[in-house]
């Protein structure tokens, strides 16, 4: 499990992304989830109907998935 010892909803999940420098909405995280789009952080279980996310594992998703350097423009 992750160092913060703790699963994350998708809300809490998107505040701790910003949090660590990945500027994501609650919204975008349900829409890159989506089952037809598949793009979203990897989930690592239910608590009855709410995705859970192992945070380490989403930072790492956002780490390969955004550029560092993506809101310069060229």
């Amino acid at each position: 499990m992750s160092s913060t010892e703790r699963y994350l909803t998708r809300g809490e999940l998107a505040e701790f992304l910003t949090k660590h420098g990945f500027p994501i909405s609650k919204s975008t995280l349900d829409k890159l989830a989506m089952p037809g789009r598949a793009e979203g952080p990897p989930h690592a279980g239910y608590w009855g109907t709410r995705v859970l996310y192992d945070p380490d594992h989403a930072l790492s998703w956002a780490r390969k998935r955004f550029r560092a350097n993506w809101r310069v423009s060229t």
